[in-house]
């Protein structure tokens, strides 16, 4: 299975290969964190927790990333240290606040994307749309967001 998700509405994306299984997720074309936001990055993904509930185990990656994470079959991927905001994002642009951080979603053919653009480094959480009916996204967000607040910073007053 292959999904592609446009990072940051550049021209790079992430490629996603994997086979359904429990097995190693491959990721391409990962976002690298600026060399300021490497040590933040690393240590968010260490703080991940280890489910995401129901067969949302965490994956191991083939390679390893110290800015990434996969669950699950679909797979949820988390990234951290995209540069830049999502192309579609403006400053009045709405914001789901779960536990004091604001995400931003939006729909990218067959995933839904939900990003950190006014914390840093950046969060991007990728969903397979056929994910989003058998999970609840909001509880995923509630998942991840001790590590993404221990670990990233407000850039909003």
């Amino acid at each position: 299975m292959a999904v592609r998700l446009i990072v940051s509405g550049t021209v790079g994306c992430l490629l996603v290969t994997a086979c359904g299984g429990p097995g190693p997720v491959r990721l391409t074309n990962v976002p690298v964190p600026a060399p300021s936001d490497r040590a933040s990055c690393a240590a968010l993904i260490g703080a991940l927790p280890s489910s995401l509930g129901d067969d949302l185990d965490r994956r191991r990656l083939d390679p390893p990333w110290d800015s990434a994470a996969a669950y699950g079959r679909g797979p949820i991927v988390l990234t951290c240290g995209a540069s830049g905001v999502p192309a579609s994002y403006r400053p009045v642009s709405i914001l789901s606040e779960v536990d004091d951080v604001g995400w931003f979603a939006e729909k990218l053919g067959e995933t839904v994307r939900y990003s950190t653009p006014t914390r840093s480094p950046h969060v991007m959480l990728t969903l397979p749309v056929s994910a989003s009916t058998d999970v609840q996204p909001f509880d995923i967000l509630v998942s991840v967001g001790p590590a993404v607040r221990a670990h990233s910073a407000s850039t909003t007053p």
